[in-house]
């Protein structure tokens, strides 16, 4: 193509110059799937830390009984199990919980999944192949036995190196020591993948606020776009659509309610338009303007800006005097006005679309308006504006402004169009509201879908820590009696009991924060006006776990210091 692009260009050098546009390639992939790939990954590997803290959850659960059973198993190793084959059956236990719970997920996957393609938003490509299949059954056949060797592998260790004899001779000190340090590492895991998914989490959210609260550099509020269908047999030339416009507006501004009408060639915030890949300022040479931004182009008509309020911060709007046969003028946005003109008055400067020698007409600036997201919500776009009776004019589509109901709106522009033509019909009409939902809409559900997940990674760890302190408590039940029975106040023993939360959480989220700052980068292309190590996002997950982390510690440190110190000495 780039050889084609060249000699093309030597062998119709003037039409090819005046068109100024270069070749660009896409993989089909990418036309297909569009930017779904990144947000894909992202709450996959959410979905994974998910899974990861569940298991560690179990993981604990399964040391907790393994402590229980040491009588047990060190009664099969004095009858002559192997430490593999103990080993085995723990992992066997592990592995049965996982397959009764990959059952549960699986049908609640399968009732689950028409309500949850309800709630997505439109645009995500390819969604109507979203089914539970053959490939779907397999891969969670092995999310089941990679769940349970993530569950049992700490306690499968632990029954393969501890002292299977020990507890037959009473002892079982290094048992429980073995087993305390692996829940302990758990629980630090857990917090530092909580953390992560928080954060990550917070900064979705905070790009969702961000864009909710984003300035369009237009009032959206009361603005409805209508879609009309024009024959195209009958308004093919654009003399006669033009006539048509001017007699729509005329009745449709007459209606009460209607204060303002513009037709316009593509509905807002679709990232649908025009493009001139090449301005030339007067005076510029070509390597000059190569360094000029590319332009969305508009094509619109006197009363646009009024209709939208968009402001004309310098000069004027374009009015009915610019028709066909006057001077060629345009209007710029306020940073392209800034780029071409840095520091110099615009108005009444000239600008060309494509080369300096191309064929393109020179264009007198008349005005410079303030810089709108009509194209693009998370980009403004860099506008050149054209009057429609100078520049070709292809709209279907009006904007309104009106108090109306959109009821009423349809029923009167129906009625008023038809009026005018009965073989124009009216298509839709739609409030920029709408319009405006559907880029917001996937950014939405992103931060809804790894918000739920960050709340299930809270609630996971809570809940692990709480299990945690449980057991140390309940571990030293003699430790803390003995300190109550001499002297030791309730005050001493919680402080005993937080030092210890605080040295897991603590430690768990130093790593979490380490593991959001290189974990968020990946979040890059879905952020907004947001950095992904955005330290008040990382720092406010961190203290939300912390403080989840207090709570989940409450119980068991209020338990130990209301320990009964007389029953716990005589069981002793």
């Amino acid at each position: 193509l780039a050889a084609l692009d060249q000699q093309l260009a030597t062998d119709v050098p003037t039409d090819y110059l005046r068109r100024g546009f270069n070749i660009v390639v896409r993989p089909f992939t990418e036309v297909v799937i569009g930017d779904v790939r990144r947000t894909m990954i992202a709450l996959f590997g959410a979905v994974a830390l998910v899974l990861l803290i569940a298991s560690a959850n179990v993981a604990n659960l399964l040391l907790m009984r393994g402590e229980s059973r040491r009588g047990e198993l060190a009664l099969r190793a004095a009858l002559g199990a192997g430490r593999g084959r103990i080993a085995g059956q723990v992992l066997a236990e592990s592995l049965v919980l996982s397959v009764i719970a990959g059952i549960a997920g699986f049908l609640l996957a399968w009732v689950a999944l028409p309500v949850l393609i309800t709630i997505v938003p439109d645009g995500l490509p390819r969604i109507e192949s979203i089914r539970i299949d053959a490939t779907v059954a397999v891969f969670s056949v092995a999310v089941v036995f990679v769940t349970a060797l993530l569950a049992g592998i700490a306690p499968g260790l632990f029954s393969m190196r501890g002292d299977l004899v020990s507890p037959l001779r009473g002892s079982s000190a290094a048992i429980a020591g073995m087993s305390t340090r692996g829940r302990r590492l758990l629980v630090v895991g857990q917090v530092a993948l909580a953390v992560t998914v928080l954060a990550a989490a917070g900064l979705l959210i905070r790009s969702v606020l961000n864009l909710q609260a984003i300035d369009l550099g237009l009032a959206a509020e009361r603005l409805v776009l209508v879609d009309l269908h024009l024959p195209s047999a009958a308004y093919a030339e654009r003399e006669r659509r033009a006539q048509f416009l001017d007699q729509v507006f005329t009745q449709l501004e007459a209606v009460t309610g209607i204060s303002a009408v513009t037709p316009v060639n593509v509905a807002p915030f679709t990232d649908r338009g025009w493009d001139v890949p090449r301005v030339t300022a007067e005076g510029q040479n070509n390597d000059q303007a190569a360094s000029n931004p590319s332009l969305n182009l508009e094509s619109i008509h006197p009363n646009y800006f009024s209709t939208i309020e968009a402001p004309i911060v310098r000069g004027r709007p374009f009015s009915a005097a610019d028709r066909e046969g006057t001077v060629e003028v345009a209007i710029v946005s306020e940073d392209v006005a800034s780029r071409l003109w840095p520091g110099q008055n615009p108005i009444g400067k000239r600008l060309k679309m494509g080369r300096v020698e191309g064929s393109g007409r020179w264009l007198e600036v008349v005005g410079v308006a303030a810089t709108t997201r009509y194209r693009t919500v998370t980009t403004p776009r860099s506008t050149l504006y054209l009057p429609a009776a100078q520049f070709q004019m292809t709209a279907s589509m009006l904007i309104v402004r009106s108090t109306a109901s959109l009821e009423l709106l349809m029923s009167v522009a129906r009625e008023r169009i038809r009026a005018i033509d009965p073989n124009v019909m009216v298509l839709s009409a739609a409030p920029f509201a709408d319009y405006l939902d559907r880029p917001l809409g996937r950014p939405r559900f992103n931060a809804f879908l790894i918000g739920v997940f960050g709340i299930a990674a809270l609630l996971l760890s809570t809940l692990g820590l709480y299990a945690v302190m449980a057991a140390h408590v309940r571990q030293r039940d003699r430790e803390i009696a003995v300190r109550l029975a001499l002297g030791a106040t309730g005050a001493n023993v919680r402080r005993l009991v937080l030092v210890e939360a605080g040295r897991l959480v603590g430690l768990g989220a130093l790593l979490g924060v380490a593991s959001a700052v290189a974990g968020t980068r990946f979040l890059r292309g879905l952020l907004f006006e947001v950095q992904p190590m955005d330290p008040v996002i990382i720092g406010g997950a961190t203290v939300l776990l912390i403080a989840a982390a207090a709570l989940a510690a409450y119980a068991p440190m209020r338990r130990a210091a209301r320990a009964d110190v007389v029953s716990v000495l005589r069981s002793q």
